[in-house]
């Protein structure tokens, strides 16, 4: 069932989108969580190394000269931003060269020649056995031969929190968006399917050979070459129900007329005399009706073996065409010395080599030879001939009859079309339509015209040259 099938399809839609986005989305998510963490970090370094550089340039604004003495005046807000408990531990110190001015002892030194005036540089180090960082800054004091150095330091245990609390939140946030992708793709998918699926229940309800086109307005965008092709397809299909019903109308019309014939006569046969003119004539209808009921029995399948050849590979070979032509010329002999006609065949020097199948080809140029033999005119000459001309071997087939005027030799090559002159003849009119197939399966050229000095009907078949 169609409904069946999308319900599949939806599966094997959402398995793959799965697969196909949530699982580069988890690793891209693992890629961003190690270079966010690396960017959080920095982030976090660079902002606290400004408050802490802030914090040392206020110190050093803070310092001033008294009587050839360093004095240190630091504000309230500069207390309070040192002693911020939520700014972890800070330390400072001011030095003169290796002499301690003022602030803590024992803070490492990160720059032991000396800082120049207003230059900053930052370091590590271990203070009271915790982690530091520590700023170091230069600042030249009135009547100071050296700058002095103010050096701020500060624990790490605020940075790290607050890059952990960051990371925690990166990653929190790429866990909720693989998880929602994971949750919204199968819905997505049904949510996408609906057309299709609706397409199917239309699909499901039509009658069996309902073949017109799929509604596909309302199908995505990326779906409707799908649509349009699958519409193709369906009026590839409607065209050969149309063939086949119109094949199974006109054959069936073709045999019922000898079917009827056939039965009259043998009704009159049961109540007659067999010697009477009647019986006799009733006999020879019969054996008529069963002629043409046997002839149009082999021209369709003829016809059948042509459409399957079609549609399937046929093997090829390398064949001489005279021989060819003249094993199907002595098959047809006796017909045409019954019908009292010269039958002449005009080999090609040397035997050409054509590239055809044996069986097809032969089937082809009987066709043709046995429609001559039929509507040539009485004690008329069919002459065939074989001529090649560079890539192709002509093979022609020319009679003394009627001819086919130029305006109908298209009309001729539909199945079962007859001309109206013909009308009251026996035959089918299948005889050319089956040598047009046979010859488009053998990639060969058929071409009417009209026979020497205008009078009958030459029929050319052009077989690749091998």
């Amino acid at each position: 069932m169609i409904r069946l099938g999308l319900h599949h399809a939806e599966k094997s839609l959402t398995r793959r989108f799965l697969g196909g986005i949530v699982a580069p989305m988890a690793v891209l998510a693992l890629l961003l969580a190690v270079g966010g963490t690396w960017v959080i970090k920095a982030a976090v370094e660079t902002v606290n190394d400004r408050i802490l550089s802030a914090a040392a340039h206020a110190i050093a604004e803070s310092l001033g000269v008294e009587n050839g003495q360093i004095t240190l005046d630091l504000s309230p807000a500069i207390f309070g931003m040192l002693e911020d408990n939520a700014r972890d531990n800070v330390y400072y110190s001011v030095r003169r060269g290796a002499e301690v001015v003022t602030g803590y002892a024992g803070l490492p030194d990160i720059a032991p020649h000396g800082v120049p005036d207003k230059q900053v540089v930052f370091g590590q180090g271990v203070y009271r056995g915790m982690p530091v960082r520590i700023i170091a800054e230069g600042h030249r004091l009135p009547h100071i031969a050296d700058p002095v150095v103010v050096v701020v330091a500060e624990t790490l245990g605020a940075r790290e929190h607050v890059a952990q609390r960051l990371q925690r939140g990166l990653i929190l946030l790429e866990v909720i968006l693989v998880g929602c992708a994971a949750v919204l793709l199968p819905m997505v998918v049904r949510w996408g399917m609906k057309p299709i699926v609706a397409l199917g229940r239309e699909m499901d309800n039509r009658a069996t050979l309902d073949m017109t086109p799929l509604p596909v307005g309302d199908l995505p965008q990326e779906m409707r070459d799908l649509g349009r092709a699958f519409n193709r397809m369906l009026e590839r299909l409607d065209a050969s129900f149309q063939n086949m019903r119109r094949f199974t109308a006109d054959a069936s019309h073709q045999m019922r007329t000898p079917l009827s014939i056939l039965r009259t006569h043998i009704a009159l046969l049961r109540d007659g005399d067999a010697e009477a003119p009647d019986t006799r004539r009733s006999i020879e209808d019969i054996a008529d009706a069963g002629e043409r009921l046997e002839r149009l029995l082999v021209q369709l399948l003829a016809l059948a073996r042509a459409d399957n050849a079609q549609s399937t590979p046929i093997a090829r070979e390398a064949l001489g065409i005279n021989r060819l032509v003249a094993d199907i010329f002595a098959q047809l002999a006796p017909r045409a010395v019954h019908a009292d006609m010269d039958l002449d065949f005009l080999a090609a020097d040397g035997d050409p080599q054509v590239m055809t199948n044996a069986v097809l080809a032969g089937e082809l140029l009987a066709n043709l030879i046995d429609n001559a033999i039929r509507y040539n005119r009485p004690r008329g000459a069919i002459t065939v001939s074989v001529e090649p001309d560079h890539d192709l071997v002509w093979v022609s087939i020319e009679d003394q009859g009627p001819g086919i005027p130029e305006a109908e030799r298209a009309k001729v090559f539909t199945r079962f079309a007859r001309l109206d002159r013909d009308a009251d003849k026996p035959g089918s009119g299948l005889g050319l339509p089956i040598a047009a197939r046979l010859s488009a399966v053998l990639d060969a050229r058929i071409v009417l015209d009209s026979g020497r000095d205008g009078v009958g009907l030459r029929a050319r078949i052009g077989f690749p040259s091998a």
